[in-house]
């Protein structure tokens, strides 16, 4: 029993080293809180070597497609001493990510790339076909509803 509660206080006390660390310490950095209408800007660096910049502006700024854009990337070393690099751009298209690490999707088979193509260049089949000028569909007049009374002949007979 004893030496369980010796195992569980040994590990307890690695767990506290990985996950209460001190933040690392800034080397240098800055801010510019720009104003209300989401204009701004901040880099940083650490001991540690993490490297981080943000801007952030308006897009459009004074019309109705009037949106944010954030563009911003951060550099720190992997555990294992691998080079980490990413950047993202934040608009009215989503967020786009990019680093070199990040895992990309397999290249298209050859047979697949011939196919689309040769889709490619195929006329679209999506368009109406052209009708003469006597076939064309007249517009619509507005109806106009008219009320009308309806009378019985006066010689029916019953």
């Amino acid at each position: 029993m004893r030496v369980l509660v010796f195992i569980a206080l040994a590990g307890l006390t690695q767990a506290q080293d990985l996950y209460f660390r001190e933040p690392e310490k800034l080397v240098r950095g800055s801010h510019d809180l720009g104003d209300t209408r989401g204009n701004y800007a901040f880099n940083y660096e650490t001991e540690g070597g993490i490297l981080q910049r943000e801007q952030g502006s308006r897009k459009y700024e004074g019309t109705d497609a009037e949106t944010q854009l954030i563009q911003g990337s951060v550099q720190y070393n992997a555990p294992d001493g691998t080079p980490i690099s990413l950047s993202w751009t934040a608009d009215e298209f989503g967020t786009q990510v990019s680093g070199s690490h990040l895992p990309t999707p397999p290249p298209i088979p050859p047979a697949i790339q011939r196919a689309l193509d040769w889709l490619a260049k195929q006329p679209s089949t999506t368009e109406e076909p052209q009708q003469s000028e006597n076939f064309k569909e007249k517009p619509k007049k507005n109806a106009v509803l008219v009320k009308q009374q309806f009378r019985l002949p006066q010689n029916r007979k019953n």
